[in-house]
This record gives structure tokens, sequence and C-alpha cells, in this order.
């Protein structure tokens, strides 16, 4: 939980630009607000944002001989197998601390050089320079819950944990092209792009290599298609076995802590964290004050804490706090992605904020709707008929034509960007990656095309959500159910086994039948909550009206303005379908608000 920043060029001398690498490595602020740390040599700038957790060594951290640096590196994220890792480096002869994960990562590096990211296992993204060789390595953890960025330059690269700081850079160009506008509105990039023109991501599970000559790309981790040869209850079995050891490395030592909902998902995870750890877990649950909502959870969350003795806290959330002006800034500023998610994305924040003052990490549990196949339905996997993700499919059978918070756009200019096409084309793209086993049944790779599109796309929407606001609240959120083994084991069985009984999950359920109450096991998935506290729908329509009625709003040219009109002089629309009614407006203002506080210029 850091933030991470550097500047690579060949051509210049960077002792002379530490002003511009500085202010790149001020913007990660939201990652890291408690110090900052930059090295200096000719070709490469390397800086580093501290969290409250890092309390031993410093960022960047260097390794020398002979008194002269041979690497560098600026990491952010947590190992897993750190230990096991030093007791393999201690042995090596060579010189050099091995105090944090940080120290680890850039010896393991000298050891087994590009080859080391295979041997890392945990949340991590980092950057390594080697001054033997002159060469930038950017590596991301197996599923890109840490982010990371960079945009290729002559003569060499700038890199940075979030989008903000590279845009704060002064040879970045922020504009927004039509390939760009696409990825926002269907929330769903090319692999490998950002969303600004020119800005590129490194991609989960890869690796890139940077040298005068160059950039390559090297992918070290992939899902395999395998035949899954054991029976129900070794599945069972197998499959609780990989999530106890995801739990015990996740968790640590001593008593873990939960974020807890209620739902199967995050009681389970309290269940087996309690067997795990030896000891009832601490547990949160958010709730909104005043007269809000009824939080549906309170009863369930309540009967796992009965069950299992937690050390329980309920987070209230005062509806005044999700209109706070400053909440909403810092919201956006963590996302560095606009969202149509609004109070979706605000109470999190509002909820880890407090979280953080109890505990430093807390364990969520987010990926397992998609490595379980929660969110699969039988007729979608039965369905013959596929163009685009599932999500977006879903949202068509509420009304909203384009997905989730596209409603308020021009209908013109959807067609000029190509709007359809770019999400045909993306789903193709990962649909064509899909590993299939031969001679498999339609229905069967149906199924794995339905994982492999949840682990993969709409996952990377999930816990980059979470972790980044985690981060910006200052909390450690972590993710058991995205072990990398319990991500590959489970996509290889079969569907007929993830629902055994007819019901989604159910392999979830039997894992979990004998730590928790019935009723949770039986409970029917829930959505995350949201206030349906009158001011805040007024506090939407109210933002709307003042970005309609700002003529230097950047967001109007986008609009179809008639239909935006409507919602100011009928609030409830905001009502329609649920939360989707909202999803529309809270997408104009997070893309306003972005498009002004980046100064991002629109080139479609």
């Amino acid at each position: 939980m850091s933030g991470i920043a550097g500047w690579v060029d060949h051509r210049r001398d960077l002792t002379r630009e530490g002003q511009a690498a500085s202010v790149m490595t001020a913007r990660l602020s939201a990652r890291g607000r408690h110090g900052e740390g930059l090295w200096t040599s000719r070709s490469a700038v390397f800086g580093h944002r501290s969290d409250a957790l890092d309390t031993v060594g410093a960022q960047p951290a260097v390794i020398r001989e002979h008194g002269r640096p041979i690497a560098v590196i600026t990491f952010d994220g947590v190992l897993y197998n750190a230990s096991e890792l030093r007791s393999h480096l201690a042995a090596d002869g060579r010189r050099g601390p091995l105090a944090t994960d940080a120290d680890v990562v850039l010896r393991a590096y000298l050891r087994w050089g590009h080859a080391v990211a295979e041997r890392l296992e945990g949340l991590f993204a980092f950057a390594v320079w080697d001054v033997r060789t002159s060469e930038l390595l950017l590596c991301r953890d197996r599923f890109g819950v840490k982010p990371l960025s960079y945009l290729p330059l002559p003569g060499g690269v700038l890199f940075a944990s979030e989008v903000t700081a590279l845009a704060a850079h002064p040879l970045v160009s922020t504009e927004l092209d039509a390939e760009g506008l696409c990825s926002v509105l269907a929330q769903v990039r090319r692999p490998g792009h950002a969303v600004l023109r020119g800005l590129r991501e490194v991609r989960p599970a890869h690796l890139v290599r940077c040298t005068a000559d160059g950039i390559v790309e090297r992918r070290y981790w992939a899902l395999e298609a395998r035949p899954h040869t054991q029976d129900l209850p070794r599945t069972i079995e197998t499959a609780r076995g990989l999530l106890d050891e995801a739990i015990s490395r996740e968790a640590g030592a001593g008593t873990p802590a939960v974020l807890l909902s209620g739902g199967l998902d995050s009681s389970a995870l309290t269940g087996l964290a309690s067997e795990v750890a030896g000891t009832a877990p601490r547990t949160f649950t958010v709730s909104f004050g005043g007269d809000a909502a009824a939080v549906p959870d309170r009863p369930f969350a309540q009967a796992v804490v009965d069950r299992l003795g937690c050390d329980h806290r309920e987070i209230l959330v005062e509806p005044g706090e999700l209109t706070d002006p400053l909440t909403l800034d810092a919201v956006l500023e963590a996302k560095d992605f606009p969202s149509p998610f609004g109070d979706k994305n605000l109470t999190p924040y509002l909820f880890y904020r407090q979280v953080a003052a109890h505990t430093p990490v807390a364990l969520s549990g987010e990926a397992a709707d998609a490595v379980f196949g929660g969110l699969i339905s039988e007729q979608e996997r039965a369905s013959s008929e596929h163009r685009t993700f599932p999500w977006i499919e879903r949202a068509r059978t509420f009304g909203m034509t384009h997905g989730i918070g596209n409603g308020l756009f021009d209908e013109e200019l959807l067609r000029e960007v190509e709007y359809a096409s770019f999400c045909a084309e993306r789903y193709q793209e990962a649909v064509d990656e899909v590993p299939h086993l031969s001679g498999a049944a339609g229905d069967d790779r149906r199924a794995r095309e339905l994982d492999y599109l949840h682990m993969t796309r709409l996952y990377e929407q999930a816990v980059n959500h979470s972790e980044r606001l985690g981060a910006a609240a200052g909390l450690q959120v972590r993710f058991p159910f995205s072990d990398h083994r319990l991500f590959g084991y489970l996509f290889n069985v079969p569907w007929r086994m993830k629902s055994f009984d007819g019901r989604d999950k159910s392999l979830l359920r039997a894992i979990s039948k004998d730590l928790l109450p019935a009723s949770v096991l039986d409970r029917p998935k829930v959505p995350f909550p949201i206030t349906y506290h009158a001011g805040y729908k007024q506090s939407l329509a109210t933002r709307l009206r003042e970005v309609l009625e700002d003529p230097g709003a950047p967001v109007l040219p986008l609009l179809d303005l008639p239909s935006a009109w409507k919602v100011v002089d009928d609030p409830g629309l905001l009502d329609r379908g649920g939360w989707l009614g909202r999803a529309d407006t809270e997408m104009v203002l997070q893309l306003d608000g972005w498009l002004r506080s980046r100064r991002i210029r629109l080139a479609l």
C-alpha cells in the first residue's frame, strides 16, 4: 500500500530534472501519505510514497557493490512468501539487507534475473533499475491488484502507480480519444492500454523490460485448461485446503480482521479465518445513520458474529458524509478512473477509513463470485447467442442499452466513436484468450468462457475498486479468494460441480456448511448496500444541474442534454431500476470531475 513512480531516459541528464520527478511522486499521496523518497542518477529517477505500514527501511531501496549502486527498486505491495525467499537468499553470499519486502525482491532479482516474477507470491507492483545493464524492469502481480502504468518516450519511459502521477509530468499529453472514452464507458480496456492516449498498463502477470533498444513484454503466469479428475467430495476437500492456505498466508499471525457484509462470501471467509487462526476474527460491518436505509445485511452479519464469537464493530456512515465535497474529491482521486458506481465508491471509502482506525489490514471476500461461478446463470451458460460481456447483457435487460451508467450520453456520439464495435472487439479479444480442453462440449466451453470473463475482465474492475479505495483510506485490503492456486484449480472444475445442488456457489456453501448459520448459507446474493436518503438523491440532481448550467463543463459535448435535463426536473428518474437509475447521473458527474481535475482534453 504505497505509491511508486519513476523516469528513465537514455538521452537526458536526469540529475537536472528532479523537479518533474518530485511532482510525479507527490501526486501519489492518495496511496502513501507518510513520506516521500527519491533516488536520482543520470539516466534514472525513482520515487516512492510511503504509508503507515512502512516501519523498516526506506525506499527506493539500493544495493551497492564496492560503494557503487548496482540495482534500485521502488516497490508497492506485500509478499506472502518473503520468509521462504529470505532463506534462499541468505546463503547466496551477496551483501545487502533483507529487512523489507522491497529488499527481498531486489535481492531476488539479482539472484534470478527476469525469472524473479515466477518466484514471487503476493500483491505487488514494482520497478527495478539495473545500473549494470541500464535496463528498467516493471512487474505486476498475477491478477493486477496493484496498479502500474507507463508511457514510452523517445529514449525512455515514465511509470507510476497512478495515471494521475503520470499526468503531472510535463512530457505527458492528457488527451482522451475515442478509444479512451469507450474504455471509460464500457469499464473495459484493451489489454495493456490505459485510458489516456498513448499511456500503457503493465498487464496482470506480466513483466515489461525497457532498454535503450525498446520495450519487451513477457507473461509469467496464466490460467490453463486441465482435465478435472476428482470426484465431488475430493473437489470440496481440495478447494477447502487451498482456501485455508490462502487465508493463512494473507491473514498472517495474530487475530485476523474481516470485512463482514453478512453475505455468503464474507461470512464463509470469516468462518474459515476463525478455523485457520484458531481464534474468532475481528469483524466490521457497514451501516447507515439517520433514516438513510435499513441495511438488510445486519441480521445476517450478526448471526455470523453470534455463531463464531467475533469481536464485532458496526461502522456507521452518516448521510452527510456521502455528499461532503472533500469525500467526493478523495474518492475520485483514489479511483484514478471515472465509474458509474457513486455511493458504491463513497460508502466503502468511508467504511475503510473507520476500519483503518482499528486495524491496518483486513480481509475481503471480493472475488469469490468470480472464482466460484457466482455470477453465471443457467440461462447464460446454456445460451448460444453471445455478442458482448455478460454484465453488459444483464444491464440491457433493465433497459440500459449501452451498459451501466451510459444512459445520458449522446447516441450519435456513441455511434461516431464506434462504442458498440469497441465492446464487441474487447469481448472477442477476451474470448479468444480462453484456454479450452480438446473436445469439450458446447455448454462446458461456454461455462469456461464465462468463468474466464469474470475471473479476468470483471474481476479487474471489482478488486482494483476495493484496493484503491482501501489504499486511500489507509487500509490494506487483502483478497484470499484471489489466490492464484485457487483460481487455477477452480477454473478447471466443471460447472456441474460448481452448481451441484442447483444453486450458485454450491462448492463454497459445501466448504463452509459446518461453520455458518443456515440463514446465511441459504441467503440469496444481494448487492453492496446503497443509501436511500433523500438528501443524497437531491445532491445528485443539484450537482447535475450545476454541470448542465456550466458552459465550460468538459462533459457537456458528450451528453444527450434533453435526457439529462429530464433527470434534473424529475429526480424520481434516479430511482429507475433501483440503483441503476442513479448510475447514469453518477457517471456523468464522475467523468466531468475527472476531466476537470486532470485537465484532460477531448480528442474525439
